[in-house]
């Protein structure tokens, strides 16, 4: 499993693009529980604003909720591909932020 980030933000992706995969309240909860329910993430965290869209995994593997994540907005992988970043979080890090050090 890798704990990461993956998504998209005002510096990679045109307004088009972060409008196509941003999470409304009204799917959010949705969101989450399919993703974990799909067992393509373990632990799911999802930030939407009007900047970006960010999702913070626990995952074997990061394609399957770029996958996921395209299936859910109904846009093509390919045309989500080029703007999309995934990024790996250290476990130390992880465990700074958590306790507050």
């Amino acid at each position: 499993m890798q704990l990461l980030t993956l998504g998209v933000n005002h510096h990679t992706a045109p307004l088009a693009i972060r409008e196509q995969v941003a999470f409304g309240p009204e799917k959010l909860a949705q969101a989450l529980q399919e993703l974990t329910q799909s067992q393509r993430a373990a632990e799911v965290a999802i930030l939407s604003t009007c900047n970006r869209t960010e999702l913070y995994c626990n995952t074997p593997s990061p394609e399957e909720v770029t996958l996921w994540l395209a299936d859910f907005h109904d846009i093509e992988r390919r045309e989500l591909a080029p703007y999309l970043y995934t990024l790996p979080i250290p476990w130390s890090s992880a465990r700074r932020r958590s306790s507050g050090r």
